[in-house]
């Protein structure tokens, strides 16, 4: 039988790739910016830049915060599933309270933002192509404390929307979107200060842990999330039931395709176990 430390040291976080720096419009170092995912509009990008400091936290530079120092969330867009750990975890808190009074769960579109996709969407912005952006270095979805809510979220007037504004604040998530200059209902921005790296409270002598297939795999689509033990497997199959295990303690690995197979590999679990709705025990 497989130790639980040796259990669990099989399990390593997927890498943000920030990538090298992409090259900005020229025209963007004239644009005027009043950036709603900084904490004040502004009126230069210097000062953009200033004020996004202020959100600074470890250390490191916004939308370079490597994995390790982030705690992974479910996010539909690639590599942005990762919170700053206190953001992380009043998310999970507010999921659960979320799909208790709306009757679905609350679903990230995008969280963590690195760097270079930050550069794109400026571009595509500048160019009247895309969203209303921040200019790099300044969103908040570089500091990990941003996220765009789908559920139902991102349609303003909605219950869910209704349902968010009035209850999101209390879990520190405050709907900074509705006063963009082009209001956007999903977004959502952690205002507390940042205190320091307090992690989950994950119990490290669990006999099971939660890994989520950050690749597809050739029995499932990308993202299947297992709650896994020696020789038992179960398919997490929606949102709320891994938050919900989150918050219970179990700890949680987002792997590579190679990676969540040697796990079960390791821990006795048949690939054939790897269906929908799995519920696998062998003896």
């Amino acid at each position: 039988m497989i130790h639980r430390r040796h259990l669990l040291s099989l399990a390593a976080a997927s890498v943000v790739a920030t990538g090298a720096a992409s090259v900005l419009r020229p025209d963007a170092a004239h644009a005027s910016v009043s950036l709603g995912e900084t904490s004040a509009a502004t009126d230069s990008i210097a000062e953009a830049l200033a004020v996004a400091e202020l959100s600074a936290w470890g250390g490191y530079s916004n939308g370079n915060i490597p994995a390790r120092a982030l705690t992974p969330v479910s996010a539909t867009v690639a590599g942005s599933g990762y919170l700053r750990t206190d953001a992380a975890r009043q998310y999970l808190a507010l999921s659960l309270a979320f799909s208790n009074a709306v009757g679905r769960p609350l679903a990230i579109t995008e969280g963590y933002r690195a760097y270079s996709r930050q550069v794109d969407y400026w571009n595509a912005y500048q160019a009247g192509t895309g969203n209303l952006a921040a200019y790099p270095g300044t969103s908040n979805h570089g500091w990990g404390i941003a996220c765009d809510f789908g559920a139902g979220v991102a349609t303003a007037g909605s219950a869910a929307k209704r349902w968010m504004d009035a209850n999101a604040p209390s879990y520190g998530w405050m709907p900074t979107g509705n006063s963009f200059s082009r209001p956007e209902p999903w977004h959502f921005d952690y205002t507390p200060s940042y205190v320091g790296d307090i992690p989950l409270d994950v119990d490290k002598d669990s006999e099971v842990i939660i890994i989520r297939a950050n690749q597809a795999l050739s029995e499932q689509a990308l993202g299947y999330t297992a709650l896994v033990g020696v020789r038992s497997l179960r398919h997490l199959s929606t949102i709320d039931m891994i938050n919900a295990m989150r918050v219970a303690g179990t700890p949680f690995y987002e792997v590579g395709r190679n990676q969540f197979y040697a796990i079960i590999n390791s821990l006795g679990i048949a690939r054939s176990a790897l269906t929908q709705d799995a519920d696998y025990w062998r003896r």
